[in-house]
């Protein structure tokens, strides 16, 4: 029909191209009309401005006035406050935030009550979701306590009055919770009242939020701003929950293998526990306030929010969107082999794209396609992949892959020894430098405990510490294009970089590649990789942990004593930024104490069987009175992944 065929047309053409079809074309067909068909479209077009005549505006223009207005005060008075005795940035904060939440009701009312401006609407939550996370990462506001505890109520009330949705917040970037409930509503009530045209920008509308909040937030935008975990790891940490309401949380059996989030008001969000597992999949968490016309369309929600993690998956795989996928899934057997696929496929693309693999196959001990990436790709592996693949290996020394396992291993221990290496000579600049190698030599021929040997040692850990590090070539291009430096001089002359580190959130991921360069986790990366050997008998594990060793003390000869790296972890806590290393040198020397322990008795037991007298380690392992400082025990304590026989062997040589 040609009306059909106009509506497409029609829906098709940008906006100044329907007005002026509009304009030019169809109205003055209605002149052409008998008189009662004219009216009838007249009196259509009267009842329809009647019902959107109590429809809020949204003002976007004018909201984005006013906040950045506000926001370019609240800068100024930051800027100000250390000239003033008194700050408005409380008062301003509040004033942002209240301006805010204001029009929160009216963008669900327009989207839901009125099925209409589905778009602005849209934009209207991109622009509060962006201040809400600016005002949370604000420079130079000092201590956020006061801010991230800021008390926030939002209340949504229907055109008649009703309450529909109750929020008690605390901090903007709580308002996502909100803002994310309301963005369901929006998508919903598109996939049910909006036309195909309406419903074909949904897809690039998740791909916003997506880009905007990352993509946790698609999982947190299908529960209504909620997040959707696994019973064994519990609610998120910003999840905080009231326990005077018990009674508005609805419980489900302990077999139940995931948790529903229930918000406050008790009258939405809910699950069906007896359709939980119905043949067109789960259902899913959903307001009682959507008529069925509505809650039916939640399903179309689902999946494409999942098609578009699907297509975050591929690009860069991990075990979190792989178990998020399969939760939100409506048939979690299928979705599974789905994931599966599409992780082989893009496995090696990248290093994230193998580390992700690498987790998810670890995950499904899958032994074959682990030692399949690891024999082919291992070359795009970090050192701050350490973690993933110590669990990978893990899973291959349980497996028939066990003698390739211990070669990754042994492998992976020299990486790390030489890394530890490589930390050290950037503070002791001297000490592979020929002459001092000697002095090592003649130092270790000395009586163990005797003043001399101590004497000896501390002359030479100050004859071979770099008194000024060389410094930093981004550093030094700044310092010729004339930008000041700021950088910290320690007493002894050793400049610190990355002095920073040590006061900002380390739970920011943002600062993970500096903290990789700058404050490396090489005792953990170490004591992990000691830890592996337990999965080997030790017949097995001999030789191997004989060449790490060997070649340790080829590299580093002072290992040989454990007195001279005493007084060489007390110099690196003396220095500021270089516990990290400390710490890993401590490490380092425990494990080689317990290998020599193991070498020395065995060459005892031999020389008993012979019939001759038993050898001793005075040579290499100090004896007698050590310089063993108090905060060496927390090395030992603070971490659970230092191998107990570690400190079984330091205690029997020592």
């Amino acid at each position: 029909m040609a009306s059909v065929k106009l509506a497409e047309l029609y829906e098709a053409l940008p906006p100044d191209a329907q007005r002026s079809l509009l304009e030019k074309h169809l109205l003055p067909l209605l002149n052409a009309l008998p008189e009662e068909l004219s009216n009838n479209v007249v009196s259509a077009a009267m009842e329809i401005r009647s019902r959107f005549r109590t429809m809020p505006r949204l003002d976007l223009k004018r909201k984005k006035k006013e906040v950045n207005g506000l926001m370019d005060a609240l800068n100024l008075d930051t800027k100000l406050a250390a000239t003033r005795d008194r700050s408005n940035r409380e008062e301003l904060l509040t004033e942002v935030v209240d301006s805010l939440t204001s029009w929160l009701n009216d963008i669900w009312s327009v989207a839901y009550e009125f099925h209409d401006n589905y778009h602005l609407a849209h934009v209207c939550l991109l622009f509060t979701a962006d201040v809400a996370s600016t005002l949370v990462e604000i420079p130079g506001i000092g201590c956020k306590c006061s801010l991230m505890n800021m008390p926030i109520d939002i209340t949504i009330k229907a055109r008649d009055g009703k309450m529909i949705k109750s929020f008690v917040l605390r901090g903007p970037h709580t308002l996502r919770k909100a803002i994310l409930w309301i963005w369901r509503e929006v998508f919903v009530s598109m996939l049910a009242y909006g036309s195909s045209s309406t419903k074909s920008k949904i897809p690039e509308m998740i791909e916003d939020v997506e880009m905007l909040m990352g993509w946790e937030a698609l999982e947190r935008l299908l529960y209504g701003g909620r997040s959707f975990v696994s019973k064994h790891e519990g609610f998120e940490d910003d999840d905080v929950w009231d326990d005077d309401d018990d009674d508005d949380d609805e419980e489900f059996p302990d077999d139940n293998v995931f948790d529903y989030v229930i918000e406050e008001d008790g009258d939405e969000d809910y699950v069906d526990e007896d359709s939980r597992h119905t043949p067109n999949g789960p259902s899913f968490i959903h307001a009682t306030h959507w008529p069925e016309s509505m809650a039916q369309h939640r399903t179309r929600l689902r999946e494409l929010i999942e098609d578009r993690l699907h297509t975050i998956f591929r690009a860069m795989p991990s075990m979190d969107m792989f178990n998020v996928i399969r939760a939100i899934s409506a048939n979690p057997i299928v979705t599974d082999q789905i994931l599966l696929k599409e992780t082989n496929e893009n496995a090696t693309k990248s290093s994230d794209t193998l580390v992700g693999a690498l987790a998810i196959y670890t995950s499904k001990v899958n032994a074959f396609r682990i030692y399949t990436l690891l024999d082919t790709h291992s070359h795009l592996l970090r050192p701050c992949d350490a973690e993933v693949l110590q669990k990978a290996v893990r899973v291959l020394a349980g497996s028939g892959y066990s003698s390739n396992a211990l070669e990754i291993l042994e492998r992976e221990l020299l990486d790390t020894i030489r890394a530890i290496h490589a930390a050290l000579t950037a503070v002791f600049g001297l000490v592979d430098h020929t002459e001092h190698k000697i002095d090592v030599e003649e130092i270790l021929k000395l009586r163990a405990g005797s003043s001399e040997r101590k004497d000896r040692i501390q002359r030479w850990v100050d004859s071979i510490l770099t008194h000024a590090a060389p410094m930093n070539p981004v550093a030094f291009a700044a310092m010729m294009m004339g930008f000041p430096m700021a950088a910290a001089v320690e007493e002894g002359g050793h400049e610190d970089p990355a002095g920073f580190l040590d006061d900002i959130d380390h739970a920011d991921p943002d600062w993970e590649e500096l903290k990789e360069e700058f404050r490396p986790p090489l005792k953990e990366r170490f004591d992990g990789w000691c830890q592996l050997t337990a999965m080997w008998k030790e017949t097995t594990n001999k030789t191997a942990l004989g060449n790490v060793y060997a070649k340790a003390v080829q590299i580093m000869p002072y290992l040989r004593g454990a007195d001279i790296v005493e007084h060489l972890i007390v110099r690196l806590t003396e220095l500021h930024g270089k516990t990290h290393i400390a710490r890993a040198l401590q490490s380092l020397s425990n494990f080689c104490i317990f290998q020599r322990k193991k070498i020395t008795t065995a060459a005892n037991k031999q020389r008993r069987a012979a019939g001759r007298a038993p050898t001793s380690t005075t040579s290499t392992a100090p004896f007698g009175p050590s310089i063993t400082p108090s905060f060496l025990f927390s090395f030992h304590s603070e971490s659970n992944s230092q191998p107990s026989s570690l400190s079984a062997g330091m205690d029997d040589v020592d």
